[in-house]
C-alpha cells in the first residue's frame, strides 16, 4: 500500500522546504500545477501533474483534476494538503497501521494568527471524535485520507472556497460506515505562513 499525498501547489519558494520535510516520510507527492506554474521536481517520490483550468476556486479544481486524470489504485491511501501544510512527526507511521477506507483526523492551527493571513484562520484545534464534527467550517482539507476506490467516486466543489468541508460532509453522508477516527492524531494547518506557529515552528530552507 502506498500513501499519496495530493497537493494544489503554487508556491514555488516553499518547495525546497517541502522537500526537507516530505522526504523522510516516505509517501508520494503529487503536487498539481497550472501550465504556468513551472517546477522543478527532481525525485523519484514527486510525480506531478499540470492541468490547464479555470474555475472559481482553483485549488479544488486541481484535486478534481488529479481525481480524473491519475491512474488511481484501488487500495492505496490518498489525502490531500495544502502547499503551507504539514504532518506531525510520526503521522504516516500510524496511518500505515490503518485498514479503513477512509480516515479522519485532528488538525492544529497554531498559536497566533498573522496579519498576512487573508481568512483570520483561528488557533483552536480541530478535533474530530465522530460523524457530526465532519461539517463545512469545522474540518480542513487536510484531515482525512481515502482509499482509491472511495475517492474516484469523489470530486471537490470547485464553485465554493469552502469545498474543503463540503467534501467531508459528502464523505459523511455516502460512506458514514466506512469512516475510522483518530483523534489524537493531529496534521499542522499553515505550518510555513509566517508568524502562524511560533512556538517550536518550522525550519525554512
Amino acid at each position: 500500500m502506498n500513501i499519496h499525498i495530493v497537493c494544489p501547489f503554487y508556491r514555488e519558494y516553499l518547495l525546497p522546504t517541502l522537500i526537507k520535510y516530505l522526504e523522510p516520510m516516505n509517501i508520494i507527492f503529487h503536487p498539481v500545477v497550472l501550465p504556468t506554474e513551472k517546477v522543478p521536481m527532481q525525485r523519484d517520490w514527486i510525480i506531478p501533474l499540470t492541468a490547464d483550468i479555470k474555475a472559481y476556486a482553483i485549488a479544488y479544481e486541481k484535486l478534481n483534476a488529479f481525481i480524473e486524470r491519475y491512474p488511481i489504485a484501488d487500495d492505496d491511501y490518498y489525502g490531500f494538503m495544502g502547499d503551507d501544510d504539514m504532518y506531525s512527526p510520526g503521522f504516516f507511521d500510524v496511518i500505515r497501521q490503518q485498514t479503513a477506507n477512509i480516515l479522519v483526523y485532528s488538525l492544529y492551527r497554531g498559536d497566533s494568527v498573522p496579519e498576512c493571513d487573508p481568512e483570520k484562520h483561528p488557533t483552536y484545534a480541530l478535533i474530530m471524535r465522530q460523524l457530526q464534527d465532519m461539517q463545512v467550517c469545522n474540518i480542513g482539507l487536510l484531515q482525512y485520507i481515502v482509499k482509491g476506490h472511495i475517492l474516484r467516486q469523489t470530486r471537490f466543489n470547485s464553485n465554493h472556497k469552502w469545498g474543503d468541508g463540503m467534501y467531508a460532509e459528502d464523505l459523511r453522508n455516502k460512506f458514514p460506515n466506512e469512516i475510522k477516527f483518530l483523534p489524537d492524531l493531529f496534521a499542522y494547518g499553515n505550518y510555513f505562513q509566517p508568524g502562524r506557529f511560533t512556538l517550536n515552528g518550522p525550519e525554512y530552507v
